[in-house]
């Protein structure tokens, strides 16, 4: 009767481990977008000039995480069927310099450096934003071309039956970024996704 007892103890147990890890959800990670969209596009012009803007790089730290500096990028372009586009030359890399401050916010937080735990009235809680002085041109020439020819590949040289032809959706990027904490570590973000829509 008692081997019983204990048995039927484990076993509540473990059925209340497993309740309990229902309820746990990934911890919050650096959060990303960028100005004045969220997405990559491009214009076309109509004698088929390609006009592409830059994106300011927007970046926050979750509540209680260290300081970032951010000194590169990867950036991979994909079509509707995840397939690499264009096919052999689907990958951009870049550098940048940008700190992140750490997830700690305060009575008077500094615009660049944000807050440290030494602040007056310092607590745990999303960091302040940061946005790129510098504008990045995210989406290269030869993947707005490739998608913009995707959308009517027969189009027999007419630029503007080209352009009244709808561009194919479902093309995005997936981007990373990489740098160092404020402790010397190296990091490694999280992959983000971007959508690549007309118009810029």
């Amino acid at each position: 009767m008692k081997r019983l007892l204990v048995r039927a103890a484990a076993a509540a147990a473990l059925v209340g481990l497993l309740m309990a890890c229902e309820g746990f959800t990934d911890p919050p990670t650096l959060s990303f977008t960028m100005q004045p969209s969220g997405t990559l596009g491009y214009e076309v012009s109509s004698d088929g000039e390609i006009t592409i803007e830059t994106r300011n790089l927007v970046f926050r730290n979750p509540a209680g995480d260290y300081g970032l500096t951010l000194t590169a990028y990867r950036i991979e372009f994909f079509d509707e069927n995840d397939d690499p586009a264009p096919v052999g030359d689907n990958v951009q890399e870049g550098s940048l310099s940008l700190f992140v401050p750490p997830g700690i916010q305060c009575a008077e937080p500094d615009p660049q450096l944000g807050c440290t735990m030494a602040s007056e009235g310092a607590r745990f809680a999303p960091g302040v934003q940061v946005v790129s002085e510098s504008g990045y041109q995210l989406l290269p020439v030869g993947v707005a071309q490739e998608h913009l020819f995707r959308s009517f590949p027969d189009f027999g040289g007419d630029e503007d039956l080209l352009l009244l032809q709808p561009q194919p959706v479902g093309w995005h990027a997936d981007i990373t970024f990489t740098g160092r904490t404020a402790t010397g570590g190296t990091y490694t973000s999280p992959t983000y996704r971007l959508g690549i829509a007309p118009p810029n």
